[in-house]
């Protein structure tokens, strides 16, 4: 048998806008270490594609590998922003399509070689037998490749019987071993010289740049969520490392001055809390003994809403700077059809816990720690950041409905949730795969993108996304749908909207300082408004310069100053005093005739009352007009259109038929 015990690892997969260095240069060089092969890493995303033949046959020539393997990370970049619009069209190096630009590198390898290629890695194991059909690679290695290491002589010599997780073609036809889920190393991933190639990559793509060394601590999960692949790569048995390997690997990083840590698993908590909270400990003690450049900080991706304030203390004092949580919508049929582990009756207690302690967090005065934290570090330290408080829903998936978002926003708003986070996002649609076998409805609403950026049918091959089919089938096409997301997570889901809102725009576009002037005498005349000083100015003529400035063309006055708080106190005022004299009117409306009342009410409650009885805005102010008409005078009746389109704006209403259903049973 061959003696050779060396093989080269290329990527080409990576992202032009988004450089990261592979997991796999650290893991797979560490799992074939143990057994006495080398593994030589090349990234070829700096070198020119008419140069990968000669950087090839170069590597080749200096480190006489026995075969070459191939990672391919990811099948695209799940986003399906990135292959549409002007981004796409703009995006150095041509928009992101990993499969093709592995399919380039392999047959500049050809060019030049005639040694085996192997095809590895998360994505490729999620197509592994389409891939292998379109690429032909001579073999493929699905999930962990631990068992190819472990034959790896008999690999490199044609010998593919009883190889867990091999891939290969005899003649046409294509063999797959058995399958098997390999757990976490067990032993240090990183060393010295992964560390330096590591940060030398950085260097040479500064922006980003580095954000984090990846740390795996788990591999697999117990949830079979349909937005998530983990369970049928890593296995649905959750494999915990041990921490001791874990924090010896981190220690490791932390001596090469890299205390940003990337924590690697599916879910933080896929079966409990217990293990990362442990984890947490461990790197507190660690931060506790060290000097300020040496402490660490860490982030996971995902985990499950399930802890408890005290448990986010635990987490946060250790370093910990957040993750994100993946729910689907605040409805139980939902989360039961996309098999996601949440329920309502939890999941809202958690979601409010999670608000409630990061609200509390970064609220702390600098340098104040919790009740009871005596003289240790405080939360402070531990890695808040100035970021708007988010949660994020993937509601853009194929079993939401119309009901589905009613069931949402009602839900949100009596539990106070939009109150409570500064910003929503929702996923407008979800990246289909075949392994989930999605139904011919969701196939139907799904769309692919070739490479030359031109929407086609469904291919698994490219990147394809689904939107929701009853939401397609409703609103007539998918831009209906973002821009529908867009509203609703700004101002049914978040305190978002409140940024948008331009008060000098509306009163230039809804009034003029005449029209202004003629309200306040016409309101002063009532007897029925407490008026303000500032109203009986304008009323007088008084403050007309002012008012005058509202209406020019800058956005600031003669002093510098915004034009935006003075226009929205004049339009607070008109409304205020209109409310004041004309309370019947907004009670018939079902608008807020105080400003108590106006000021605790949501723009969910608004938009339920309006569409209740109104589906366009024409058909509320054909209404209005034959109610007031016979009321009041000509100018009253203007300043009255005036503050109901000041309420609608005020909580960003907009009265579309579409959207009625999302309020009204």
């Amino acid at each position: 048998m061959s003696q050779n015990k060396k093989s080269l690892l290329l990527n080409a997969s990576n992202m032009q806008n988004f450089p990261i260095y592979p997991y796999a240069f650290i893991q797979v060089p560490a799992v074939a270490r143990r057994l006495g092969i080398e593994v030589v890493c090349k990234d070829l995303l700096n070198v020119p594609r008419q140069r990968w033949a000669q950087t090839v046959l170069d590597l080749i020539d200096h480190h006489d590998p026995a075969l070459i393997l191939i990672t391919l990370r990811n099948t695209d970049s799940l986003t399906v922003e990135d292959y549409e619009g002007g981004e796409a069209q703009e995006a150095e190096g041509g928009a992101y399509f990993p499969i093709e630009r592995t399919k380039e590198l392999m047959a500049a390898i050809r060019d030049v070689s005639d040694l085996k290629i192997a095809v590895g890695g998360f994505a490729f194991s999620l197509l592994a037998e389409q891939l292998m059909h379109y690429l032909r690679p001579d073999l493929g290695v699905f999930g962990g490749g631990d068992a190819f290491f472990d034959h790896f002589e008999r690999v490199t010599q044609g010998e593919y019987e009883d190889v867990a997780n091999l891939l290969f073609f005899q003649g046409e036809r294509l063999f797959s071993n058995s399958r098997k889920f390999f757990p976490p190393l067990a032993e240090a991933e990183y060393t010295p010289s992964a560390i330096e190639k590591m940060m030398a990559f950085y260097e040479s793509f500064p922006s980003p740049g580095f954000l984090g060394a990846p740390v795996e601590i788990m591999r697999g999960c117990s949830h079979t969520c349909v937005f998530c692949s983990e369970p049928y790569v890593g296995g649905s048995l959750v494999s915990y490392r041990d921490l001791s390997v874990v924090m010896g690997d981190i220690e490791m990083l932390v001596d090469h001055g890299l205390t940003q840590i990337y924590i690697i698993s599916s879910e933080l908590n896929p079966e409990g809390n217990e293990f990362v909270l442990q984890l947490a400990d461990r790197i507190r003690a660690f931060n506790q003994q060290q000097p300020e450049e040496r402490k660490i900080t860490w982030f996971g991706a995902n985990y499950l809403l399930r802890f408890r304030e005290d448990e986010y203390e635990r987490l946060y004092r250790s370093g910990f700077t957040g993750g994100w949580f993946d729910i689907t919508a605040l409805d139980d049929e939902n989360a039961r059809l996309m098999r996601t582990p949440y329920r309502n009756k939890t999941l809202l207690t958690n979601l409010k816990t999670y608000a409630t302690f990061e609200r509390q967090r970064k609220g702390q005065p600098q340098g104040g720690g919790a009740p009871g934290a005596g003289a240790e570090e405080s939360l402070d330290e531990a890695g808040v950041e100035d970021k708007p408080l988010r949660w994020t829903m993937f509601l853009g998936n194929p079993a939401t409905t119309s009901a589905t978002i009613r069931d949402t926003l009602r839900t949100a708003d009596r539990e106070g949730l939009p109150k409570l986070f500064e910003d929503c996002h929702i996923s407008t649609n979800m990246r289909v795969f075949d392994y989930e076998e999605p139904d011919d409805a969701t196939l139907a609403a799904s769309v692919s993108i070739t490479p030359d950026l031109e929407r086609t049918a469904y291919q698994q091959l490219l990147p394809s996304f689904a939107y929701p089919p009853a939401l397609l089938k409703k609103l007539g096409s998918d831009k209906q749908i973002t821009k529908m997301f867009d509203y609703l997570e700004k101002t049914y889901l978040s305190t978002k909207y409140l940024e948008t809102r331009d008060w000098h725009g509306f009163i230039k576009g809804t009034a003029n300082p005449q029209s202004i002037e003629s309200w306040a005498a016409e309101l002063l005349d009532t007897g029925r408004v407490h008026v303000p000083s500032r109203l009986e100015q304008i009323a007088g003529g008084t403050a007309s310069s002012p008012l005058q400035e509202l209406f020019s063309d800058g956005v600031q006055d003669e002093a510098g100053n915004s034009l935006e708080i003075p226009a929205q106190q004049v339009v607070d005022m008109l409304l205020i005093a209109c409310m004041q004299a004309f309370p019947d009117i907004f009670t018939w409306l079902g608008f807020p005739h105080t400003v108590d009342k106006l000021e605790g009410t949501t723009p969910y409650e608004l938009a339920v009352t309006v569409f209740s009885r109104w589906s366009t805005q024409v058909d509320l102010f054909d209404d209005l007009n034959e109610k007031v008409r016979p009321l009041l005078g000509k100018s009253m009746q203007e300043l009255v259109e005036f503050c109901v389109l000041a309420v609608l704006y005020r909580f960003n209403i907009q009265i579309e038929p579409l959207y009625r259903a999302l309020f009204i049973d």
